[in-house]
């Protein structure tokens, strides 16, 4: 096993990685596996540098693997449900009052998430519409990539505004890791296609995903990219009566 100096690897997040990424560790047969489902734990080394690794070589590597569960999640709204997803955790909790840490800790990752959706994974999509990245998170953005870390009133303030009624629902938590997992796929497909055509059909829907930060369900399933059962579904981001356009045979 890869193993990083002075204090070990430290966990940063889970998260999508290319297709053809190998873990940084080495397995019993000495050679790096790959990663099939595309998502990876990211790990920091001692000297600042990250890499990616299973979830079982990630517990190998960690002093205490638990920590695993307390970093933020950027796939959970993959279709495929996993246990220590959010939805679980919360699932869980529920059937027991959290302690004051364990609410500390839950909004503390809720509002990492949505400060690096919003002012990093999202806003970095090509030709996203310019509302996505929010001037006034410049500044706790900039703080949370020089230090890794926010204070309460900085997790209070990325909350507020997340939960704002002034805040369109098409950027809540929630419709923006539908996105970015969106964003992931169809990237991954119009990178392995080798038809023009389909190429251009795959860009443009990820041009209107960018643009309306919404798919229909006619879209998903004419793009063939695997969603979460209620991927863009979350309340109001299709207007007051929810209903999805597209379901006429018009896909844009």
């Amino acid at each position: 096993m890869t193993q990083a100096q002075h204090g070990g690897w430290i966990p940063v997040r889970k998260d999508f990685v290319d297709l053809d990424t190998r873990c940084h560790a080495r397995g019993t047969t000495g050679r790096h596996h790959g990663f099939p489902d595309g998502r990876a734990y990211i790990l920091r080394d001692a000297h600042g540098h990250e890499y990616p690794f299973g979830e079982d070589c990630a517990r190998a590597a960690v002093l205490h693997p638990d920590q695993l569960a307390q970093v933020p999640d950027y796939t959970e709204r993959d279709v495929v449900r996993q246990a220590d997803s959010l939805d679980a955790v919360i699932a869980m909790a529920s059937r027991r009052r959290p302690s004051a840490a364990q609410r500390e800790a839950g909004q503390r990752l809720a509002a990492i998430r949505y400060l690096v959706l919003r002012m990093e994974k999202v806003a970095a999509v090509p030709r996203v519409q310019p509302t996505v990245r929010f001037a006034p998170l410049q500044d706790v953005y900039e703080h949370f990539q020089r230090t890794g870390e926010l204070s309460r009133a900085q997790v209070a303030r990325i909350l507020a505004i997340e939960k704002s009624p002034t805040t369109p629902p098409r950027l809540k938590a929630l419709n923006l890791l539908d996105v970015y997992t969106a964003h992931v796929k169809l990237e991954r497909l119009i990178a392995a296609s080798n038809r023009l055509d389909n190429i251009r059909f795959l860009r443009g829907l990820h041009d209107w995903l960018a643009r309306q930060l919404v798919l229909s369900a006619a879209q998903i399933a004419a793009a063939g990219i695997d969603m979460h059962p209620q991927a863009f579904s979350s309340p109001g981001i299709w207007g007051a009566d929810d209903a999805q356009p597209g379901e006429s045979g018009a896909l844009f």
